[in-house]
């Protein structure tokens, strides 16, 4: 079994497609009335068109990184590595998103570390050459939460 792709529920499918294509580098696979597949190298992404959108989560309130990953249960975002967290940022901003934890470093107090050979899961295991890594959020026009990762 491989992981094959995660799937998010939008109000508008246009606007998101052209949201993660323009903000995060995005192409469409397939698309049909009612859902996308856009994809970035093998990684996946569907899009669905909700049939009764009802209004997105208020994020007027700021939260910190922890909050936002510990305070409900569920899937709560999408999570993508970028060698430029600030050019990420800025692009992201322009196309729409919303800043929801700016840029911070990020010190994970690691209690083990498999030993992988593969450069996404070394990158994704612990910092390489210093002792963190750069993280951001942002919410899409949605509200679905993105995780910018530099690593």
């Amino acid at each position: 079994m491989i992981y094959e792709h995660v799937g998010i529920t939008v109000s508008d499918l246009e606007r998101s497609i052209d949201f993660y294509a323009n903000a995060l580098g995005f192409s469409i696979l397939k698309k049909t009335p009612i859902n996308a597949y856009i994809y970035k190298g093998t990684d996946m992404i569907e899009i669905v068109k909700a049939e009764n959108p009802s209004d997105k989560e208020n994020l007027k309130t700021p939260m910190g990184l922890k909050d936002l990953m510990t305070k409900r249960a569920g899937l709560y975002h999408i999570g993508f590595r970028v060698d430029d967290l600030d050019d990420a940022v800025e692009r992201i901003e322009k196309y729409g998103g919303k800043l929801i934890v700016p840029p911070e470093k990020y010190e994970p107090k690691l209690e083990s570390v498999a030993n992988v050979t593969d450069d996404k899961l070394k990158r994704a295991a612990s910092p390489i050459g210093k002792p963190f890594w750069r993280i951001a959020v942002f919410a899409d026009p949605d509200g679905i939460l993105i995780e910018l990762l530099e690593r």
